[in-house]
């Protein structure tokens, strides 16, 4: 038992995932499993008839089976995740009691929007995941069972509101995050997909269970956070790169979001 733990372990990894030529194959013939944080732009997935749009901020899980990602944008997606086999699920459901299967069922995908803080924090175990590959007794398992807490409780809450799927939003979604340095305004993305700002802002929030202006700032805090990670421009600099209107915007935004000012987000996480 303990030498399939730890067989299992190995096997479970973090990593970025690459496009070759604007495309991810998904092997038809794999029993593996994999969650997927979607950011800088979008993606499509096609598992036989349908395809599905996935942009960023949002978290794709999907259960083993054959499939193609495709890049849908002029930039290619950033995508972090894990892949694990599908065994490991009732190993961890005989260990914590909960039962993720249903999750990933196999040829099964599902795109959950969930707040930036929420996406945040699965990055960080993520990249958290990734940076401990090479360590002997590498906690692989554990931060997968975290990684499938958090995916679980947006799971329920997306649920609960009972958030239906809508092709309007989805490309709405991609516009705003393709174009998030611009300003915006509710009439003036009403006015180019052809809806009332009235019935734009609240058929947003019901597929997304977000405003418009949180998820354009979504995406704006996560390229700073990015710029925040791997680069050492100033707080002004950030700001007019990410589309906020002043220095003073984005640093009451950020902290707003992520609970800390963005020198200190800088400061930890370089």
């Amino acid at each position: 038992m303990k030498a399939e733990r730890e067989k299992l372990n190995a096997k479970t990894v973090a990593a970025q995932l690459r496009l070759t030529n604007g495309e991810y194959q998904l092997q038809e013939g794999e029993d593996i499993c994999r969650i997927l944080l979607v950011s800088a732009s979008s993606c499509t997935l096609q598992r036989g008839e349908e395809a599905v749009l996935v942009n960023p901020g949002c978290v794709l899980l999907l259960g083993p089976g054959g499939g193609v990602l495709r890049q849908t944008g002029h930039l290619p997606p950033e995508l972090t995740g894990c892949r694990f086999p599908a065994a490991v699920l009732p190993e961890l459901k005989g260990v914590m009691q909960r039962d993720f299967g249903p999750l990933f069922e196999p040829g099964s995908q599902m795109v959950l929007y969930g707040p930036v803080q929420w996406s945040s924090r699965l990055r960080t175990l993520l990249n958290l995941m990734r940076s401990a590959a090479g360590e002997p007794d590498s906690p692989g398992m554990i931060y997968l069972s975290l990684l499938l807490h958090y995916v679980e409780q947006e799971c329920k809450a997306e649920r609960s509101s009972a958030r239906p799927r809508n092709e309007t939003v989805e490309q709405i979604c991609a516009y705003l995050a393709a174009n998030y340095p611009q300003k915006f305004s509710l009439t003036d993305v009403a006015a180019r997909f052809y809806l009332s700002p009235y019935y734009l802002s609240r058929l947003f929030r019901r597929v997304t269970g977000q405003s418009i202006v949180d998820y354009i700032n979504g995406r704006r805090i996560e390229a700073a956070q990015h710029l925040l990670e791997t680069t050492d421009l100033n707080i002004s600099a950030v700001a007019e790169q990410t589309g906020f209107a002043s220095a003073a915007h984005f640093r009451r935004v950020f902290r707003e979001t992520m609970g800390v000012g963005p020198l200190q987000y800088r400061k930890s996480n370089r």
